[in-house]
C-alpha cells in the first residue's frame, strides 16, 4: 500500500476528534440531532484549521444510518461509501480549477434528482471564493430555492470575495486559528502514536511556525520524521524548514541595537552560508521587532507572546535598548523590504542595506530628527570661523561667494488693530474675523482658495501660529491648501488682519479635539527658532517650509 501522509492519516473521522473550533462543531452536531439541516452553509477561515474536515464529516453525519450523538458511526453502508469516495450522492468539487458557469450549471442540472443510497445529496465545494461573477450568478437561484434533499457547503479562506447575496442565503461559520497550545497537544499525540519523542521546544517550534494551521503543523512533523530519527528535536525542526533560532535573530537585534554594522554583515554571512531562505528570516525579524514592542508597551507581554520564559526574559532586556519610536521605524522598514525580494536575485544586498540603514538613523520621528540634526549643525556653527555676509551694494571680496538659501518672503503690511478673538467649547479660542480674511482673499481674484476655504475655521494656537481648521472628510480641501504658494498667501493675509506676523497650520477638527496641535505647534516653534539662531549666526537667509 502506498505512503499516506501524516495530515490525511491523522483526519478526524468524528466531530469529537476535531481541534478547538468547539462553536462550529457544538451547533452543528444539535443540527443533526434535532433534524435542522439547513440548505447552504459557509465555512470560512485560514487555511488548515479543519473547514474541508468538518464539511466531510457533516457529510457522512446527515446521512449516517446509525448517528450518534449527532455523529455519524463511520460503519454502515452509507459511511463506508462516503468514506471510499464510491457514493456518488456527496461530491466535492475544487472551485479553484472548476470556475465557470458551465460548471455550475452542470451542478444546477443534477440537484433535481434524488440522492441514489443516501438522504442527502451533499455539494462540498471548496475555495468557492474563485468562483467567477457569472458562475455565482449561475448557483445563486439554486442556494436561494434547492430541492429539499439538496445540501451545499461552500468552504472559502476569503469570504470578502463572495457576493453579499450568496452570503446571505448561508449559515455562517467562522473557523479560528488553532491555539500553539493545542496544536502542541496533537502533534505529541502523533508522534506518540508512531513510536517517536517530540521534543517540547521542537513542538512550539512547528506549532509556531504553522501560524495556526494544523495541517501545516502535521505536514512539519511529517517531514522531520522522514529524517530516520526516533527523537525529533529542535534542530531537526530548523534544519527542515530552514529557518534559524531565536537565539540567532536576539544576536542580531543586538547587533542593530549597538549598531555593530561589522557584526551584521557577519550574521548576514552565516545566514546564507547556511542556505536559510532569506525572504523568510526576514519576516521572522519583523515578528521578533513586533514581540519587543509587545514587551515595550505591555505590562505582561507574556499573555500575548508565545515564547519560553527565557526567551521572554531576553526580549524585554533587548526592548529596554529600544525607544518605542525605533522599534516602530525598524518594522516599519523590514515590512516594506518583504514585498521587494519577491522580484530581486539580490535579497542579501537588500537586506543588508536596510539594516545598514537602520544603524545610521533609527529615529523615526521627524520633530525629534530635525532636533537631533540642528544640534549638531550648531555644534559644527560654534566651532567655524564665520565669514560675514555682505550687505546689498558692498561689493563681495575675490574668492568669496554668497550663502544662502532662497528666502521666503514675510508678509508685511500696515498693522491693525487687533481683532477680537472668539471663545469656542473647551477654552478654544476662535478668529472671528477669520470670515473677514476669506472674503478679502475672494476680493483679490483667490477665488479657488477662497472655496476651499469656505467652511473652515481659524484656531489661535499661540502667539505665532494659527491652525485652519477642516471639517472631517474634507482631506482634499486640506491638501490643497497646505502648497506652499497657498499657505504663503494666507498667511499674509492673516498677518495684515492681525497686525503681527503669524504662521499657518492646516488641521482637522479630530486634530484638535484633544488639544494636540497645541504642543505640537510649540514643539515646532522651538525648533524654527533654534534654526533660525544657527542662520543667525552664519548670517544667512533662512527657508522653512511647513508640510
Amino acid at each position: 500500500m502506498s505512503y499516506i501522509a501524516l495530515y490525511r492519516k491523522w483526519r478526524p473521522l468524528v466531530f469529537e476528534d476535531v481541534v478547538e473550533q468547539e462553536h462550529v462543531v457544538k451547533t452543528l452536531k444539535n443540527s443533526v440531532s434535532t433534524g435542522r439541516i439547513a440548505h447552504a452553509y459557509l465555512f470560512s477561515g485560514t487555511r488548515g484549521t479543519g473547514k474541508t474536515t468538518i464539511a466531510k464529516i457533516f457529510s457522512r453525519a446527515v446521512n449516517c444510518l446509525n448517528p450518534r450523538d449527532g455523529d455519524p458511526c463511520n460503519e454502515c453502508e452509507v459511511c463506508r461509501g462516503i468514506l471510499s469516495g464510491t457514493l456518488l450522492d456527496v461530491v466535492e468539487i475544487d472551485a479553484a480549477s472548476n470556475n465557470s458557469v458551465d460548471n455550475v450549471r452542470e451542478i444546477r442540472d443534477e440537484v433535481i434528482y434524488t440522492p441514489s443510497r443516501a438522504r442527502y445529496k451533499v455539494y462540498i465545494i471548496d475555495e468557492v471564493h474563485m468562483l467567477s461573477s457569472g458562475a455565482f450568478n449561475a448557483l445563486l437561484k439554486t442556494l436561494e430555492e434547492p430541492p429539499r434533499h439538496v445540501v451545499f457547503i461552500l468552504a472559502t479562506t476569503e469570504p470578502h470575495k463572495l457576493p453579499a447575496t450568496v452570503l446571505s442565503r448561508c449559515q455562517r461559520f467562522d473557523f479560528r486559528r488553532i491555539s500553539v497550545e493545542s496544536i502542541v497537544k496533537r502533534l505529541e499525540e502523533i508522534a506518540g502514536a508512531g513510536g517517536l519523542t517530540l521534543q517540547k521546544d521542537a513542538g512550539r517550534l512547528i506549532a509556531k511556525m504553522s501560524e495556526g494551521s494544523l495541517r501545516d503543523a502535521i505536514s512539519i512533523l511529517d517531514q522531520c520524521i522522514s529524517l530516520g530519527g526516533r527523537e525529533v528535536t529542535y534542530e531537526d525542526v530548523m534544519t527542515v524548514a530552514g529557518v534559524v533560532n531565536d537565539s540567532f535573530i536576539a544576536e542580531l537585534a543586538d547587533a542593530v541595537r549597538e549598531r555593530d554594522v561589522g557584526k551584521i554583515l557577519e550574521l548576514i554571512e552565516k545566514l546564507v552560508m547556511e542556505g536559510k531562505d532569506i525572504a523568510h528570516f526576514v519576516d521572522d525579524v519583523v515578528h521578533y521587532f513586533r514581540n519587543l514592542m509587545v514587551c515595550k508597551i505591555s505590562p505582561d507581554p507574556g499573555a500575548v507572546i508565545e515564547a519560553s520564559r527565557e526567551e521572554l526574559e531576553t526580549m524585554k532586556r533587548q526592548s529596554e535598548g529600544f525607544s518605542q519610536d525605533e522599534i516602530i521605524q525598524i518594522i516599519k522598514e523590514l515590512s516594506a523590504l518583504e514585498p521587494s525580494m519577491k522580484w530581486t536575485s539580490n535579497s542579501r544586498i537588500l537586506l543588508e542595506v536596510s539594516l545598514i540603514k537602520l544603524c545610521e538613523d533609527r529615529t523615526s520621528p521627524e520633530g525629534a530628527d530635525m532636533a537631533r540634526r540642528l544640534a549638531a549643525l550648531e555644534a559644527r556653527v560654534n566651532h567655524m570661523d564665520l565669514v560675514p555676509r555682505s550687505e546689498p551694494g558692498e561689493a563681495i571680496p575675490p574668492g568669496k561667494a554668497e550663502t544662502g538659501i532662497k528666502k521666503r518672503k514675510a508678509p508685511t503690511a500696515a498693522v491693525r488693530p487687533h481683532k477680537p478673538v472668539g471663545q469656542g467649547g473647551g477654552g478654544k479660542r476662535y478668529l472671528e474675523s477669520w470670515s473677514e480674511t476669506v472674503k478679502e482673499l475672494k476680493s483679490t481674484g483667490k477665488m479657488v482658495l477662497y472655496t476651499y476655504l469656505m467652511d473652515t475655521k481659524a484656531l489661535i494656537l499661540d502667539d505665532k501660529f494659527v491652525g485652519i481648521v477642516f471639517k472631517e472628510g474634507s482631506s482634499f480641501n486640506k491638501t490643497f491648501v497646505s502648497k506652499l504658494e497657498n499657505m504663503e498667501v494666507i498667511e499674509a493675509a492673516l498677518s495684515k488682519s492681525l497686525g503681527r506676523e503669524v504662521r499657518v497650520k492646516c488641521l482637522e477638527e479630530s486634530d484638535v479635539n484633544d488639544g494636540p496641535a497645541v504642543q505640537e505647534a510649540e514643539e515646532k516653534d522651538e525648533l524654527v527658532e533654534k534654526a533660525r539662531d544657527i542662520a543667525q549666526k552664519l548670517n544667512v537667509p533662512l527657508n522653512i517650509i511647513d508640510e
